[in-house]
C-alpha cells in the first residue's frame, strides 16, 4: 500500500495544469516535431535516475535545505512560480462559471491548501490515491478518443535541432525538483526494492502519457498557440470531461507544491500566518499574470533554477562526501 500511495503522489505531482493542459508538452517537446519521441524516452531514463536518486538521498537532502538559506530560497521561487501556474490553470479552466461559484471554489482550494500544510504528507497521500486514478484513467480515455486512426501520420515536422535534448533534460528537472523533497519524505518510509519499483513505475507511467499526447498535439499543430493545446481539441461534453481533468491536475500539484514550500518556510520563518502567505496567497495573487505567459515565460527559468537548486541539496554534498572518501584513503595509504 505504501508504494501505492508513494506512486500516486509522484504522480499527481509531476502532472499538473502545464501537462494536463498541453502547454507545458508543447514548450518542452512538440515544438520539435519528431525528434520529441526519442527526447520523451531519454525523459523516462533522466526520470527514474532522479527519483530513485532522491528516494536514496533525500534523508541529507532534507536537513541541507533546513541550513542552507540559497536552497530555501530558491526552492520557494520555483515552488512560488509553479504554484501561480497552477492557480492560473484552475482559473483558465473555471473562467465561464460565475463569480459567485469561482469565489466558492477558490476558498475551498485555499483553505484544502492550509490543511495540507498542517497535516502534512498523509494530507497529501489521502487526496492524491482518491484524485490520480480517475485523472489518468479519464485522460487517456480522452486523447484516444482525439487520435485520427484512420491517419496516423505526424503533420508538425520542423528541422531537427539539438535544442530539443537541453529542453528535455529542462523538463525533467523542472518537475524533479518542486517534488524532490516531497519524493525525499515519502522514501523515508519505504524500502530500497519498493523504492525501486516505485521510481520505475512512476517514470514509465508519466513517459507513456507524454507519448500519447505528444502524437495527439503532432497530428494537430494548430493548436500550439493556445493557452491550453490539449483542450482546444475537444468540444462538447468531452471538452467538460477535460476542463474537470485539468482542474484535478491543478489541485493534485498544487497540493504538493504547498507542502514543499511550506516545508521550506519553516526553515526561515515560524509564523503561520507568513508560512501561509508565501505558500497560498502570494502564489494566488501572482497568478493573475495568466496560465499561458507564466508556463511560456517563467518554467524555462524555473528549470534553469531547479539545476542550482538540485546542485545545492544533491549533487554538490555528494562530490564533496565521494572527494571526502578518496582524500581519507589516500591518507590512510600513505
Amino acid at each position: 500500500m505504501k508504494s501505492i500511495l508513494a506512486f500516486m503522489v509522484i504522480i499527481g505531482t509531476v502532472i499538473g495544469s502545464g501537462f494536463l493542459s498541453g502547454k507545458e508538452i508543447v514548450v518542452f517537446f512538440s515544438r520539435f516535431g519528431l525528434l520529441s519521441f526519442p527526447c520523451i524516452i531519454m525523459a523516462f531514463f533522466l526520470f527514474f535516475f532522479l527519483f530513485t536518486f532522491f528516494f536514496e538521498h533525500g534523508s541529507k537532502a532534507i536537513l541541507k535545505l533546513e541550513k542552507s538559506r540559497f536552497s530555501t530560497i530558491i526552492n520557494l521561487l520555483v515552488c512560488l512560480i509553479l504554484s501561480s501556474a497552477m492557480f492560473a490553470g484552475c482559473k483558465e479552466v473555471i473562467g465561464f462559471y460565475s463569480n459567485f461559484l469561482k469565489t466558492i471554489f477558490f476558498i475551498v482550494l485555499i483553505l484544502y491548501c492550509i490543511y495540507i500544510i498542517k497535516k502534512g504528507v498523509g494530507g497529501l497521500e489521502k487526496s492524491n490515491l482518491v484524485l490520480v486514478p480517475i485523472m489518468v484513467i479519464v485522460l487517456i480515455f480522452s486523447l484516444f478518443k482525439s487520435v485520427d486512426l484512420t491517419k496516423l501520420t505526424i503533420v508538425h515536422k520542423p528541422k531537427l535541432s539539438l535544442l530539443s535534448v537541453v529542453y528535455s533534460a529542462l523538463y525533467v528537472l523542472l518537475n524533479t525538483s518542486n517534488s524532490c523533497i516531497v519524493i525525499a519524505k515519502l522514501g523515508q518510509n519505504l524500502s530500497k526494492s519498493q523504492k525501486m519499483r516505485v521510481a520505475f513505475f512512476s517514470a514509465l507511467a508519466l513517459c507513456c502519457i507524454l507519448l500519447f499526447a505528444n502524437f495527439v498535439l503532432l497530428q494537430n499543430p494548430d493548436v500550439f498557440s493556445k493557452d491550453m493545446p490539449l483542450l482546444a481539441l475537444f468540444q462538447g461534453w468531452q471538452s467538460l470531461v477535460m476542463q474537470i481533468i485539468v482542474l484535478l491536475g491543478c489541485v493534485t500539484t498544487l497540493f504538493s507544491l504547498v507542502f514543499t514550500s511550506s516545508s521550506s518556510m519553516r526553515g526561515l520563518c515560524k509564523s503561520r500566518f507568513c508560512i501561509v502567505f508565501v505558500s497560498v496567497l502570494l502564489p494566488f495573487i501572482l497568478s493573475f499574470f495568466g496560465f499561458g505567459k507564466i508556463v511560456s515565460l517563467f518554467y524555462p527559468l524555473t528549470s534553469v533554477l531547479s539545476i542550482f537548486l538540485l546542485g545545492d541539496l544533491f549533487f554538490i554534498p555528494l562530490f564533496k562526501r565521494a572527494y571526502t572518501k578518496i582524500h581519507s584513503r589516500g591518507k590512510n595509504t600513505e
